[in-house]
């Protein structure tokens, strides 16, 4: 790592510091560079203001699940490619330390910040693609005969999110497991897969 990306790097991670100790309440570029042990200057060399450091927060993290979730897709078959694509997102709601990371970067100092929704947006999008590159493998292979891509992969990223937000939230009973389980089964039966009965 060159020394101006571990420059970059000690602002964001200092930033999320911030964000952690004030529960994602509020945060201030002095604050950031006080955590951080930096100056001024050395912000304004990456970022332009505090906006644009919180979406690269936001964008760093979701670069990365996307990252996993492209992973899991490249699995053998299409139907543990759609299984394994789901199941990896959820856990992420399982994992305390990647939760207090999605509350924190889906908070209200985030969220309003300029371009947030623009980066949500690319982000669900990516996650879309995704769905829809295995729904598209799976209707060429005969595993998926019901499949329509493009909006297949719509309704099934909205039931992802919905069972996502629910576990990071702890609005719901089931666990992480549980409700994969139950998205899985509904994104299988949706796409004409034959389900496996439970044993």
């Amino acid at each position: 790592m060159t020394a101006q990306a571990a420059e970059r790097a000690a602002v964001m991670d200092a930033a999320y510091r911030t964000l952690i100790a004030s529960k994602g309440t509020s945060v201030s570029v002095t604050d950031v560079l006080r955590n951080a042990g930096l100056s001024t200057r050395a912000f304004y060399r990456h970022f332009e203001s505090k906006d644009e450091l919180l979406l690269a927060l936001f964008r760093r993290d979701a670069e990365r699940v996307t990252g996993q979730l492209d992973a899991a897709a490249r699995s053998q078959s299409p139907r543990d490619a759609l299984a394994s694509c789901m199941a990896t997102f959820l856990r992420i709601a399982a994992d305390p330390r990647r939760r207090r990371r999605m509350l924190v970067l889906s908070s209200e100092e985030v969220t309003r910040a300029r371009g947030y929704v623009a980066e949500r947006q690319r982000f669900e999008a990516a996650q879309e693609a995704a769905i829809a590159a295995i729904l598209e493998r799976g209707l060429i292979d005969g595993s998926f005969p019901w499949a329509r891509p493009a909006s297949d992969a719509r309704s099934i990223r909205a039931a992802l999110g919905k069972a996502f937000d629910e576990q990071v939230a702890r609005s719901t009973s089931r666990t992480a497991e549980e409700t994969a389980a139950e998205v899985i089964d509904f994104a299988l039966r949706a796409v004409g897969a034959q389900t496996v009965p439970d044993r």
